[in-house]
């Protein structure tokens, strides 16, 4: 499965190419420069920052030329343009860039060339107004053991700018760019500017296309066990991938494209009993891995709800239920919570309360005593099949547990033990705890005893 965008970038920017005359401005030669080569959008939802590159093929004479950017209507951030040459770049210079008073929402870009003739450049800038938003679908078969698993992204254009046959990179996760501005600021010596203040759209600008850079880096890395799949820094932790292929997004207009596809991914469904968490019914849980050997794995999986649907053999499907998915990074485990399941009945018991180890003070007052209870936990499987079931208790105070069998620490307030339920039978789980009372509490912890 490979994560990659279609998605085109829409640029309506003019840019009109004027031939400087040492005579008067009646001179001056105006040539519309033809339509965009390619765009691409790097679209980042946190901040409402897009990154947008295009290429076009201009026309230059030897000497002075001027180029002419206009961003009128658009959302586009005039201190975020930058023109580079991409072919004969040691004989194409920038002389300087200009903002003419009597032209609002234009500059002016004074090129000195050596070169005559064709050559491609690009124009890249930040906008506002795209954002983009995940979600996915999985469908397991009959017999619930693999799952279609199904991503779509879907980008949003607000922006005031047409992008035409663009491609389309997303960013997930958080950058921090306030944090990262002053981090900036710190190390060149300067004071942190505030957003109002000059020099900060410097600095933001030149923090927001490194962070981009580096998250183009990760995700170029590749799933490979030796590769960074997340650049972390901080408390930022940020990727880039691509969406396939290229989509025209128009001004006003929403598109979504296709980003993950993956067949046959195997699953494992687990039944957890956490009261503490989920209540007094046991959770159903279809878990399964963002890796290469569940036919996913390519890239981490930005934030989306992700719907569960059975095949009932029937040529229908039926709903079983829906999560928000939160950021999965390559490797790590998917989760979904179907819910309860009336199939798989849980149910605890007491059966016996014995008070003992009293403590007295000096009026003969009790301060401190044990309490000690014997507990069986049942759960019945009326499915066709065995389930596999997680048990975690949780308790307050200084308490001793011996289990029956096998039983591990999850914390220290927390036990856990898992077990097998087979078709159409019950399991038990049993153990005592000896709560200490008063006095008799030292601390408060849960520790698990061994059976006489």
């Amino acid at each position: 499965m490979k994560l990659r965008n279609r998605t085109p970038i829409l640029l309506a920017a003019l840019l009109i190419l004027q031939v400087a005359a040492p005579a008067s401005a009646k001179n001056v030669d105006l040539v519309t420069l033809p339509n965009r080569d390619t765009v691409q959008l790097t679209i980042y939802n946190s901040e409402d920052i897009t990154l947008a590159r295009e290429t076009r093929s201009i026309t230059l004479k030897k000497g002075a030329n001027r180029l002419q950017f206009s961003w009128a209507g658009t959302l586009i951030d005039p201190t975020s343009v930058e023109f580079r040459p991409l072919e004969h770049a040691d004989k194409i210079e920038l002389a300087d860039t200009v903002f003419p008073g009597q032209k609002p929402q234009h500059l002016i870009w004074n090129i000195e060339s050596e070169y005559e003739g064709q050559a491609l450049v690009e124009v890249s800038y930040f906008t506002s107004g795209l954002t983009w938003r995940m979600d996915y679908v999985a469908t397991s078969n009959p017999q619930e053991t693999e799952l279609k698993f199904r991503g779509h992204v879907r980008v949003f254009n607000n922006s005031g700018e047409e992008y035409e046959n663009a491609e389309v990179r997303l960013i997930v996760g958080k950058i921090n760019l306030i944090e990262k501005i002053a981090d900036l600021a710190k190390r060149n010596g300067q004071t942190p500017p505030k957003p109002s203040q000059p020099g900060f759209a410097d600095l933001r600008n030149r923090v927001t296309r490194d962070s981009f850079r580096r998250a183009a880096d990760a995700g170029a890395a590749g799933p490979a066990d030796n590769a960074k799949q997340v650049v972390k820094e901080g408390v930022s932790e940020y990727f880039m991938f691509s969406v396939e292929g290229q989509e025209t997004i128009g001004n006003g207009w929403s598109k979504r494209m296709p980003a993950v596809n993956a067949d046959g991914v195997e699953f494992d469904i687990v039944y957890r009993q956490r009261a503490y968490q989920y209540g007094p019914r046991p959770q159903r849980f279809f878990i399964w891995r963002n890796d290469l050997e569940h036919k996913l794995g390519d890239s981490p999986l930005p934030n989306g709800v992700v719907r569960i649907f059975r095949d009932n053999g029937n040529e229908g499907l039926s709903y079983m239920g829906q999560q928000t998915l939160q950021y999965v990074p390559v490797k790590a485990e998917i989760e979904v919570n179907l819910g309860a399941d009336d199939l798989v009945v849980y149910e605890q018991r007491s059966t016996k309360t014995t008070r003992l180890n009293f403590q007295f003070n000096r009026s003969n007052s009790v301060v401190g005593w044990d309490e000690k209870q014997s507990w069986i936990h049942t759960v019945r499987n009326y499915r066709d099949k065995p389930i596999a079931f997680e048990l975690r208790l949780q308790w307050t105070g200084d308490v001793d547990v011996t289990p029956e069998t096998e039983t591990t620490s999850f914390d220290y307030r927390t036990i856990e033990t898992k077990f097998a339920v087979a078709p159409m039978e019950k399991s038990e789980y049993e153990y005592s705890t000896t709560i200490h009372h008063g006095q008799n509490a030292k601390q408060n912890r849960v520790k698990l005893k061994r059976a006489e």
